[in-house]
């Protein structure tokens, strides 16, 4: 199978695109990852039917060496996947080559009730603690690009923290965008963990949003994470859906 018809490369002045509803699951993050995919250096190409219908949505990190596919189209999947050198791609679409399973796990915030004793206190950091965050993002998600923080600040990213004595012990990622909010990057020191401070932080992220007025909140968790599964599911989150993790590896093995 060759190629898509069309493929175009995104830039920042290219004009908005309307992304067909069945693209993804993440259509309505998807101008917003576009934007900061953007910002801090990456690539987005764009490939299209004859017809001029956008097929699939190409999102690259060189530094990172990432990159994310929406598509639910077998040709723009394999064109994409073949495109850069990469240490994980990321799909919704299901092949043969090993993958990570992530489950997507997803709760409706309208009339939900959320009762948690918190044991930790949680501030909300901000630009001004842009430092502090990359510093930590870099001990604890290494590889992660640099950029990203600020990046995320100065959009619909805000990151809940927990600090004890002078650093951060635990951390995670928070954004709304089109009235749907989207939970990530959660991590806990490994010796803090134990203490209750994901769920503490699971949980003012689910109340932060609805303070905002989303409308619901989604999150991607490895199947292989039982300890933040089992912390969405308190927050009465439900899997609705998966994306998979290639791995550079599996892309050389399947050759």
């Amino acid at each position: 199978m060759g190629p898509p018809e069309f493929v175009e490369k995104v830039t920042s002045s290219t004009r908005a695109v309307d992304f067909p509803g069945n693209l993804s699951f993440f259509v309505p993050y998807l101008r917003y990852h576009i934007k900061e995919a953007l910002e801090i250096g990456g690539e987005v190409l764009v490939s299209r039917t004859p017809d001029g219908v956008i097929s699939g949505v190409f999102v690259y990190d060189d530094c990172e060496r990432t990159g994310t596919i929406y598509t639910r189209s077998r040709q723009a999947f394999d064109y994409f996947y073949g495109l850069r050198k990469f240490d994980t791609i990321f799909a919704e679409f299901k092949t043969r080559r090993e993958s990570e399973i992530y489950d997507i796990y997803s709760v409706d915030l309208d009339g939900l009730a959320l009762d948690h004793k918190f044991s930790h206190g949680i501030a909300v950091a901000d630009e001004r603690n842009a430092s502090e965050v990359e510093q930590f993002m870099a001990a604890t998600h290494p590889g992660t690009n640099r950029k990203w923080a600020k990046v995320g600040f100065r959009n619909a990213e805000r990151c809940l923290v927990i600090r004890l004595g002078d650093g951060i012990a635990a951390a995670g990622w928070v954004s709304l965008v089109n009235g749907i909010g989207r939970l990530h990057s959660l991590f806990v020191r490994p010796q803090y963990r134990g203490m209750g401070m994901g769920e503490d932080i699971m949980f003012a992220r689910l109340l932060w949003l609805k303070s905002r007025r989303a409308r619901s909140a989604f999150s991607e968790i490895s199947r292989d994470n039982h300890s933040s599964s089992r912390i969405a599911m308190k927050g009465q989150m439900k899997v609705i859906g998966q994306v998979y993790g290639y791995s550079g590896d599996s892309r050389r093995r399947s050759r």
